[in-house]
């Protein structure tokens, strides 16, 4: 007995390392065994779809837009009219209208093939660009510049019908129309997009 706390004594490093190396073998073996009994490994496949287009919830809520506006004017037309009276002075009566021309296009007047969708291309067929206001004066910012006399209802509504008329012509003189339209293909093209086309051709009807 003596002989053997004296080998261990003598020895017992040794012993440890031993030790040591027996533990961890059977670690590692009883690790393995537990890796070869999991059970398989789950794979999983994620399937990306670059499919594009408008659903039909899309396409109603574009038809919902009603009118689009794409461009918007402020116009302001002076209109006097002159009264004389024989052997009196004459009455003036001189008006200052302002209003705010809209132009864009009326989404409910879409046709059936106003949308087509070829790849990664967006064909779209918009209605005519139109004045989308039809009374686009502001009485609320009209001004009586000057005034004499005594004016009735329907002369005044005589020179809102002229400063109407005016402010029409001046508009069809100017490229508000070619504007309009530049702004809308720009806005209608950001739209599609925003639904994943690359390519968008956008057209106006000109009926």
């Amino acid at each position: 007995m003596n002989r053997l706390f004296l080998f261990i004594y003598r020895h017992w490093r040794l012993l440890l390392v031993c030790t040591t190396l027996i533990v961890v073998a059977l670690a590692v073996r009883t690790l393995t065994k537990a890796i070869k009994d999991m059970p398989a490994p789950v794979e999983l496949s994620i399937e990306s779809s670059d499919k594009i287009g408008l659903t039909p919830a899309q396409i109603i809520s574009i038809r919902k837009i009603g009118k689009w506006e794409f461009l918007s004017i402020q116009m302001e037309e002076i209109v006097d009219t002159i009264h004389s009276r024989l052997l009196l002075p004459d009455e003036e009566l001189v008006r200052i209208y302002r209003g705010t021309i809209r132009l864009g296009v009326d989404m409910s007047q879409l046709s059936a093939d106003w949308f087509q969708a070829r790849g990664d291309t967006a064909i779209v067929r918009l209605p005519k660009i139109q004045q989308l206001n039809k009374r686009f004066i502001d009485e609320a910012r009209t001004q009586t510049f000057y005034e004499t006399g005594s004016w009735d209802s329907k002369t005044r509504e005589h020179l809102y019908r002229r400063a109407e008329r005016r402010m029409k012509k001046r508009l069809s003189a100017s490229n508000a129309y070619k504007q309009a339209e530049l702004n809308g293909r720009q806005q209608v093209t950001a739209l599609m997009h925003s639904f994943g086309f690359q390519t968008v051709t956008v057209s106006f009807s000109k009926h």
